[in-house]
Protein backbone atom coordinates (compact mmCIF):
# COMPACT_ATOMS: atom_id res chain seq x y z
CA UNK A 1 0.00 0.00 0.00
CA UNK A 2 1.33 3.39 -1.18
CA UNK A 3 1.21 6.32 1.54
CA UNK A 4 -0.97 7.99 -0.60
CA UNK A 5 -3.47 5.04 -0.84
CA UNK A 6 -2.91 4.72 3.19
CA UNK A 7 -3.66 8.54 3.59
CA UNK A 8 -6.81 7.77 1.52
CA UNK A 9 -7.99 4.59 3.61
CA UNK A 10 -6.89 6.66 6.65
CA UNK A 11 -9.28 9.33 5.92
CA UNK A 12 -12.20 7.55 4.64
CA UNK A 13 -12.25 5.38 8.17
CA UNK A 14 -11.78 8.47 10.60
CA UNK A 15 -14.77 9.79 8.61
CA UNK A 16 -16.93 6.76 9.25
CA UNK A 17 -16.21 7.06 12.96
CA UNK A 18 -17.03 10.67 12.87
CA UNK A 19 -19.97 9.79 11.18
CA UNK A 20 -20.86 6.91 13.34
CA UNK A 21 -20.03 8.78 16.75
CA UNK A 22 -22.96 11.39 15.98
CA UNK A 23 -25.14 8.03 15.08
CA UNK A 24 -26.86 9.25 11.67
CA UNK A 25 -25.96 9.54 7.99
CA UNK A 26 -26.45 13.02 6.87
CA UNK A 27 -24.58 15.31 4.28
CA UNK A 28 -23.35 17.59 7.16
CA UNK A 29 -21.95 14.63 9.24
CA UNK A 30 -20.44 13.57 6.78
CA UNK A 31 -18.60 16.50 5.04
CA UNK A 32 -17.75 17.50 8.61
CA UNK A 33 -15.77 13.95 9.22
CA UNK A 34 -14.07 14.63 6.39
CA UNK A 35 -12.99 18.18 7.33
CA UNK A 36 -12.03 16.70 10.70
CA UNK A 37 -10.17 13.67 9.36
CA UNK A 38 -8.74 15.58 6.92
CA UNK A 39 -7.48 17.95 9.21
CA UNK A 40 -6.29 15.05 11.39
CA UNK A 41 -4.55 13.33 9.22
CA UNK A 42 -2.53 16.63 8.15
CA UNK A 43 -1.49 18.03 11.64
CA UNK A 44 -1.30 14.77 13.27
CA UNK A 45 0.60 12.12 10.80
CA UNK A 46 4.22 10.80 11.61
CA UNK A 47 6.74 12.21 9.41
CA UNK A 48 7.57 9.50 6.64
CA UNK A 49 11.81 9.81 8.25
CA UNK A 50 12.73 6.43 9.60
CA UNK A 51 11.86 2.62 9.11
CA UNK A 52 8.44 1.93 9.70
CA UNK A 53 7.38 -0.61 13.00
CA UNK A 54 6.01 -3.57 12.06
CA UNK A 55 3.32 -4.67 14.25
CA UNK A 56 3.38 -8.77 15.14
CA UNK A 57 0.12 -9.59 16.80
CA UNK A 58 1.24 -12.70 18.62
CA UNK A 59 4.23 -10.68 19.68
CA UNK A 60 1.87 -7.85 20.47
CA UNK A 61 -0.30 -10.02 22.98
CA UNK A 62 2.44 -11.74 24.42
CA UNK A 63 3.63 -7.98 25.46
CA UNK A 64 0.45 -7.06 26.74
CA UNK A 65 0.03 -10.67 28.95
CA UNK A 66 3.30 -9.82 30.37
CA UNK A 67 2.57 -6.35 30.70
CA UNK A 68 -0.59 -7.44 32.66
CA UNK A 69 1.11 -10.34 34.77
CA UNK A 70 4.30 -7.71 35.72
CA UNK A 71 1.00 -5.09 36.23
CA UNK A 72 -0.59 -7.73 39.20
CA UNK A 73 2.65 -8.87 40.46
CA UNK A 74 4.52 -5.60 40.96
CA UNK A 75 1.11 -4.38 42.32
CA UNK A 76 1.00 -7.24 45.12
CA UNK A 77 4.70 -6.20 45.77
CA UNK A 78 4.50 -2.80 46.44
CA UNK A 79 1.45 -3.86 48.50
CA UNK A 80 4.09 -5.86 50.33
CA UNK A 81 6.53 -3.01 50.75
CA UNK A 82 3.95 -0.32 52.20
CA UNK A 83 2.53 -2.67 55.16
CA UNK A 84 5.60 -5.00 55.68
CA UNK A 85 8.12 -4.09 58.37
CA UNK A 86 11.18 -3.74 56.24
CA UNK A 87 11.64 0.03 57.12
CA UNK A 88 14.80 0.67 54.99
CA UNK A 89 13.88 0.60 51.02
CA UNK A 90 17.09 0.19 48.31
CA UNK A 91 15.84 2.36 45.97
CA UNK A 92 18.09 3.19 42.45
CA UNK A 93 17.76 4.11 39.21
CA UNK A 94 19.11 1.70 36.23
CA UNK A 95 19.56 2.40 32.17
CA UNK A 96 18.56 0.62 29.59
CA UNK A 97 19.62 1.55 26.39
CA UNK A 98 17.28 -0.03 23.13
CA UNK A 99 19.57 0.29 20.00
CA UNK A 100 17.90 1.35 16.74
CA UNK A 101 14.37 1.96 18.81
CA UNK A 102 11.90 5.17 17.33
CA UNK A 103 10.94 7.38 19.57
CA UNK A 104 7.25 5.73 19.69
CA UNK A 105 8.70 2.30 20.48
CA UNK A 106 10.98 4.41 23.53
CA UNK A 107 7.51 5.56 24.54
CA UNK A 108 5.30 2.73 24.82
CA UNK A 109 8.66 1.06 26.77
CA UNK A 110 8.76 4.44 28.96
CA UNK A 111 4.81 4.40 29.79
CA UNK A 112 5.17 0.34 30.23
CA UNK A 113 7.30 0.81 32.82
CA UNK A 114 5.83 3.83 34.38
CA UNK A 115 2.02 2.16 34.59
CA UNK A 116 3.80 -0.61 36.52
CA UNK A 117 3.95 -0.09 40.04
CA UNK A 118 7.21 0.17 41.70
CA UNK A 119 8.93 1.51 39.14
CA UNK A 120 9.22 5.22 36.95
CA UNK A 121 10.53 6.36 33.65
CA UNK A 122 12.81 9.58 34.98
CA UNK A 123 14.48 10.73 31.78
CA UNK A 124 14.67 9.31 27.87
CA UNK A 125 17.21 10.20 25.92
CA UNK A 126 16.37 9.31 22.42
CA UNK A 127 19.43 10.74 21.11
CA UNK A 128 20.96 7.26 22.49
CA UNK A 129 17.90 5.24 22.49
CA UNK A 130 18.39 5.22 26.80
CA UNK A 131 15.87 4.63 29.32
CA UNK A 132 16.50 5.83 32.59
CA UNK A 133 14.29 4.08 35.04
CA UNK A 134 13.51 4.70 38.64
CA UNK A 135 13.16 1.32 41.02
CA UNK A 136 11.37 1.82 44.68
CA UNK A 137 13.36 -1.21 45.93
CA UNK A 138 15.74 -2.88 43.78
CA UNK A 139 16.53 -5.83 46.39
CA UNK A 140 19.72 -6.90 48.34
CA UNK A 141 23.24 -6.08 46.78
CA UNK A 142 24.17 -6.20 43.29
CA UNK A 143 22.33 -9.24 42.59
CA UNK A 144 18.90 -7.00 43.14
CA UNK A 145 20.13 -4.67 40.56
CA UNK A 146 20.80 -7.57 37.83
CA UNK A 147 17.44 -8.94 38.22
CA UNK A 148 15.62 -5.29 37.66
CA UNK A 149 18.06 -5.23 34.81
CA UNK A 150 17.46 -8.19 33.16
CA UNK A 151 13.84 -8.03 33.63
CA UNK A 152 13.71 -4.11 32.47
CA UNK A 153 15.65 -5.62 29.53
CA UNK A 154 12.85 -8.62 29.09
CA UNK A 155 10.40 -5.83 29.26
CA UNK A 156 12.19 -3.98 25.83
CA UNK A 157 13.12 -6.86 24.13
CA UNK A 158 9.29 -7.88 24.12
CA UNK A 159 8.46 -4.27 22.89
CA UNK A 160 11.05 -4.66 20.30
CA UNK A 161 9.51 -7.82 18.72
CA UNK A 162 5.75 -6.44 19.16
CA UNK A 163 6.61 -3.80 17.21
CA UNK A 164 9.80 -2.59 16.26
CA UNK A 165 11.69 -1.04 13.19
CA UNK A 166 13.22 -3.79 11.47
CA UNK A 167 16.82 -1.95 12.94
CA UNK A 168 15.54 -2.46 16.29
CA UNK A 169 15.06 -6.05 15.60
CA UNK A 170 18.02 -6.50 14.65
CA UNK A 171 19.79 -6.07 17.67
CA UNK A 172 19.51 -9.01 19.83
CA UNK A 173 20.18 -7.39 23.17
CA UNK A 174 19.27 -4.22 24.51
CA UNK A 175 22.23 -3.12 26.21
CA UNK A 176 21.74 -1.94 30.00
CA UNK A 177 24.02 -0.31 32.80
CA UNK A 178 23.54 1.32 36.19
CA UNK A 179 24.74 4.32 37.88
CA UNK A 180 22.79 7.56 39.05
CA UNK A 181 24.98 9.94 36.40
CA UNK A 182 22.91 12.34 34.78
CA UNK A 183 23.39 12.57 30.42
CA UNK A 184 24.69 16.25 31.82
CA UNK A 185 27.61 13.86 33.66
CA UNK A 186 28.48 11.18 31.40
CA UNK A 187 31.20 10.69 29.21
Amino acid sequence: MTRRSGTAVLVAWLTLVWVGLWGSVTAANVLGGLAVALVLVRVLRPSPAGAPAVVSPPALLRFVLRFLVDLVVSSLQVARLAVGRRVELRSGIVSVQVPGASDTLLTVLADAITLTPGTLTVEVDASTATLYVHALDVGEGPEGVQRLRASLREQARAVVRAMGTAEARSHPTPLGRTGDRRREGQP
